[in-house]
């Protein structure tokens, strides 16, 4: 084998490789996980205020800025489930961008093409590597492209509402 591709096929990586890879996939996992936490966090305590909101609400006794609060709690917490939704649906269908071990696209495939394509990923380390780097790839986009987009916007929101409230309060409070 002379090609590019049997090079390729011939390339010789460290002992340590393996590690790296799995090392890499395993903080990628643990970031998506702390992202699902911190989401669940805030949707804790945006769906608190809101619920002591509609119940301040029911009796008639609302300020202005519970209002604002609980406005701001709601719109934190539609972010913050943005955060977490999973995407559902078929995969677009390109070969390149199927990810044969994230069961969102393989699940998709009959099960015999889905074992031949990754038996033949395993044949080398390089294949192998390839499929470990691509499912990390794939992961990093969500995570930077909806995950943490979506949490930091969440926290925002719900940081501002807490700061316009504040600010309200004081108002109402200097004026009553």
């Amino acid at each position: 084998m002379t090609d590019s591709a049997g090079a390729k096929r011939q390339a010789r990586y460290s002992n340590h490789a393996i590690h790296l890879m799995r090392t890499a996939q395993m903080s990628t996992l643990k970031l998506s996980q702390m992202a699902d936490q911190k989401a669940s966090i805030l949707l804790g305590a945006t769906f608190l205020v809101f619920s002591l909101s509609v119940s301040r609400a029911l009796t008639g006794q609302m300020p202005v800025s519970l209002m604002i609060l609980a406005s701001f709690s709601f719109a934190s917490s539609l972010c913050a489930v943005m955060a977490v939704l999973p995407k559902v649906g078929r995969p677009d269908g390109k070969i390149a961008n199927r990810n044969l071990i994230f069961f969102g696209h393989y699940t998709w495939m009959d099960e015999e093409e889905w074992t031949e394509e990754l038996l033949e990923r395993l044949e080398t380390d390089r294949t192998v590597f390839e499929t470990m780097a691509h499912d990390m790839y794939q992961n990093g986009q969500v995570l930077a492209g909806k995950k943490y987009r979506f949490l930091a916007l969440a926290y925002k929101v719900f940081m501002t509402g807490l700061f316009v409230t504040l600010a309200v309060f004081a108002f109402e409070m200097a004026t009553s």
